[in-house]
């Protein structure tokens, strides 16, 4: 009965963070997308490919100065901190390439709680004038 309970408790977050998902405009849904490959990428670089690692980091870091351009995220101070929570989180989890497997997964667990905080923000979120202007659909 506890086991149950357990693996039921683990199974709500997942599908909370599909939830917000389908409320986050379609063009930050697909930067987000993005953001979501390059942890995985992250979580499972090689030790050895320092390479892989600077490749996933700087992905990472497009996308989410791409967000930060179509939300104007200067003018909203918790997306910006959402954004720099999950810079972070990432800079760790690139940082734990070498280390024992436990770490990783600590790593890659707050990158994961981290975005799905920027998730969260971004729901209901408006475009900025750059969006607008590139017309993305929003």
């Amino acid at each position: 009965m506890l086991g149950s309970d357990t693996q039921e408790r683990q199974r709500r977050p997942g599908a909370g963070v599909a939830a917000i998902l389908d409320r986050v405009p379609l063009p930050l849904r697909a930067l987000l997308d993005r953001i979501e490959r390059g942890i995985v990428d992250l979580a499972n670089a090689d030790r050895a490919e320092g390479t892989g690692v600077r490749e996933g980091m700087h992905a990472l870091r497009s996308a989410l100065s791409d967000i930060c351009a179509l939300t104007e995220a200067e003018a909203h101070p918790t997306v910006m901190r959402a954004v720099e929570r999950l810079a972070g989180a990432g800079e760790r989890l690139a940082e734990m390439a070498s280390r024992p497997r436990r770490a990783r997964s600590a790593a890659r667990g707050a990158a994961t709680r981290a975005f799905g905080g920027l998730a969260a923000v971004l729901v209901g979120t408006r475009p900025s004038r750059i969006a607008v202007s590139l017309g993305r659909g929003w």
